[in-house]
């Protein structure tokens, strides 16, 4: 749809697209395209190994693999255009990530030879909001013979430009140019919640007067399952309706030192949930993002005067070493400083604690059944007890700053998302990427402007004090 795939992925055929895009896969992923014959699977394996890919194409409903018999649901390889296709990608840093596929092809002719073809893809991060791609495909050109030296089909170099930038919270516009074939496609996405619909064209330059191709899409992506559903108003494909199912599996990879939560599959908190000020205004996104790997390698007591040098917060801030600037943005943004705040994931308190994760900090917290409707009562559920709360929340962050040695942009993605997402950058999840944006956007506010720093000290200190017996 409108050549996202160029510029981002959200599954293992992503591959098929831009090799590198399946360096963002956080977990197994496996895709079947019932109405093409497609089948792809990725892996990725830990962060300093990469991800790893596998696909299958072409393995339609009259092309039989093995056996030519009716029953024998799987491709033969014998008369399409069939590809098997290994493929790998890693991040290099937080904005880099770089991917190659090695594979074999033949032509849709009996008799075909099967030769090798060689992909290289890359996709850059710009901004939180916008993401660049490239790839190059068959790059050293692919000359399919038959049985007696005759060339069946030639297969060019193809190289293609593509960006994906997100506007709007639940807005995604997907653009591609194909250099060597002359089209361009553009796209738009919107969904929440695991459901997407996608709306694409595209636009043959070689021959101008043809109509304007065009498609629909929808996608569901929930519990781990994956539906896709396109229709595709192209005149020359014999095929309109697309349908594909996939599913993700296993364990999300773990950096070398995941100890931290018993659980890095859960996140902290949910993003999503994050409670606005709507009389403060909202610093512009884009302003972090010139700062993404900050890192603050020695820790200095907070500066104090005689009207702070009782304060709560900096109490806590100096105990655990982390900065009273981040200490009230990521108050500011897990829960605008509402000590009974509530996420629709079950996170609690000043800092949007899981259950577990209070529990394994210290907390007293009840194993409810529905973690979504927790007793409010800070007795019960210490995660209520704003004092306990922040202590315990400082303490969280400041164990993640250590264990990204300083850089606080991974420490607020782990805060997050779970360590276990976060290996060397912070991961192409939009959530995430919001997330580290907003929390440093008042950071760098609260710097810069002391007024507005002792003005959200003194809220959050009040209501620290109303917590004391």
């Amino acid at each position: 749809m409108g050549g996202a795939y160029i510029s981002s992925v959200d599954d293992s055929t992503g591959a098929l697209w831009n090799p590198a895009g399946i360096a963002s896969l956080q977990q197994g992923n496996f895709i079947y395209d019932l109405s093409q014959g497609a089948f792809s699977v990725g892996y990725p394996i830990h962060q300093n190994v990469g991800t790893f890919g596998f696909s299958l194409l072409d393995l339609k409903g009259d092309d039989r693999f093995l056996f030519d018999h009716p029953n024998n649901p799987i491709g033969t390889f014998e008369r399409g255009r069939n590809q098997a296709i290994l493929s790998y990608a890693r991040s290099l840093n937080a904005n880099w990530m770089i991917g190659g596929n090695i594979g074999y092809r033949r032509a849709p002719y009996l008799g075909s030879r099967w030769k090798q073809n060689y992909d290289l893809g890359l996709i850059v991060k710009i901004s939180p909001n916008l993401i660049l791609g490239a790839s190059g495909f068959d790059i050293a050109g692919v000359k399919i013979p038959d049985r007696n030296g005759h060339v069946l089909e030639t297969y060019d170099t193809q190289f293609a430009l593509g960006a994906s930038w997100t506007p709007l919270k639940h807005l995604q516009l997907n653009s591609m140019l194909d250099a060597t074939a002359r089209k361009f496609k553009a796209g738009a996405e919107t969904g929440a919640h695991g459901v997407a619909f996608r709306l694409g064209s595209a636009v043959d330059f070689r021959r101008p007067e043809k109509p304007l191709n065009w498609s629909l899409g929808l996608s569901i992506n929930r519990w781990g399952k994956l539906i896709h559903y396109a229709y595709l108003a192209q005149p020359s494909l014999e095929y309109k309706h697309i349908l594909s199912v996939g599913a993700t599996f296993g364990p999300l990879p773990k950096t070398k030192t995941d100890q931290s939560t018993p659980n890095p599959n859960q996140s902290v908190l949910n993003s999503n949930q994050s409670i606005s000020n709507p009389d403060e205004p909202t610093s512009n996104t884009h302003q972090s993002s010139a700062r993404p790997a900050l890192r603050e390698k020695t820790r200095q007591p907070v500066t104090v005067n005689a009207a702070t040098d009782t304060s709560s917060t900096v109490k806590i801030a100096n105990v655990y070493g982390v900065e009273l600037e981040l200490v009230l943005a990521m108050v500011r943004v897990e829960s605008n400083f509402q000590p009974n705040a509530i996420s629709k994931s079950g996170a609690v308190g000043l800092t949007q604690l899981m259950s577990f994760t209070g529990r394994e900090l210290g907390l007293k917290v009840p194993n409810y059944r529905n973690p979504r409707k927790p007793s409010q009562n800070a007795q019960t559920d210490e995660r209520f007890n704003p004092r306990k709360n922040l202590e315990a929340g400082v303490r969280y962050l400041s164990r993640m700053i250590k264990r990204y040695d300083g850089n606080l942009a991974l420490a607020i993605a782990a805060y997050n998302a779970g360590p276990g997402r976060v290996k060397k950058d912070v991961p192409l999840m939009r959530q995430t990427e919001r997330h580290v944006s907003k929390v440093f956007n008042h950071y760098y506010r609260y710097k810069s402007n002391p007024t507005v720093k002792d003005a959200a000290l003194h809220r959050l200190d009040a209501t620290l004090n109303k917590s004391l017996p």
